[in-house]
């Protein structure tokens, strides 16, 4: 079934949006946003804003929400999709109650997500053949975290009652390591969404260290190593090139954290 965009106004700046007729105020906050984080991330990047439109979606529509994966309109949030010419950010009007309270930080938080998966996928390097689920989603994070906190002033991390609520999962095993790791987690067909949230949650601490312990041009040291002729990367290869890009002590950092 098509989107029926007929249905929906649309505003031109500073991205072209389509939104539902009583959301205008909405759609401009996300405009902005959206906006703000492409220019920074041009910056920090250097890489041209990749061309993007803006779908805030009626929670009616949402089943009918362009997507490339069924999985990406299982739950409301944001996401980005290249089923639309040009590429869209597919937002809805309200967040799905598995991401708990909900704040205009969460919201601008994956907003953040979408736009920086939206320059990843515009960079014209190759990626890896093969290589492991966290190899892509910690830079989304890291991303989206900064991101955070230069445009909304956010300190530390933006998911505070779900870090509080899901705490459990940071709680080491007679390994030292906790249950699941961002290094060891994987996504099935079977995998429950509250899994893959506690997932996020690791890698949303595991931006807010990268932060602390580095700065934001690690994002771009590492893609200069990621972003290469690889046929194949195994996680201890994507591992040491992280700790290259950290620099002098990195590999033993990162060993340290008991959630990697």
């Amino acid at each position: 079934m098509l989107f029926p965009y007929q249905r929906y106004e649309k505003l031109t700046e500073p991205l072209v949006v389509y939104y539902p007729a009583a959301e205008e105020t909405r759609a401009r906050w996300i405009a902005q946003h959206a906006s703000d984080a492409g220019k920074l991330l041009s910056q920090l990047l250097e890489r041209p804003v990749p061309e993007l439109e803006i779908l805030l979606v009626d929670p009616a529509d949402w089943q009918i929400a362009p997507h490339d994966d069924p999985e990406e309109i299982g739950i409301l949030q944001p996401f980005w999709t290249d089923q639309t010419s040009p590429p869209s950010l597919v937002v809805p009007t309200e967040l799905d109650p598995v991401f708990g309270e909900a704040t205009r930080e969460k919201l601008a938080f994956l907003l953040y997500h979408g736009v920086a998966l939206a320059f990843l996928e515009a960079d014209p390097r190759p990626w890896p053949g093969d290589y492991p689920l966290w190899a892509d989603e910690w830079q989304l994070k890291f991303a989206a975290l900064w991101l955070s906190y230069e445009l909304d002033g956010v300190q530390g991390t933006v998911n505070n009652d779900l870090l509080a609520e899901y705490e459990d999962i940071f709680e080491p095993e007679l390994d030292g390591k906790t249950p699941d790791t961002v290094r060891g987690f994987d996504w099935y067909e079977d995998t429950e969404a509250e899994d893959y949230l506690g997932y996020e949650l690791l890698l949303e601490q595991f931006a807010a260290d990268l932060l602390a312990r580095s700065d934001p041009g690690l994002l771009p040291r590492f893609l200069a190593l990621y972003r290469t002729e690889h046929e194949t990367l195994l996680s201890d290869e994507v591992t040491e090139m992280l700790a290259t890009a950290l620099g002098p002590g990195g590999a033993d950092w990162l060993e340290e954290l008991v959630y990697f």
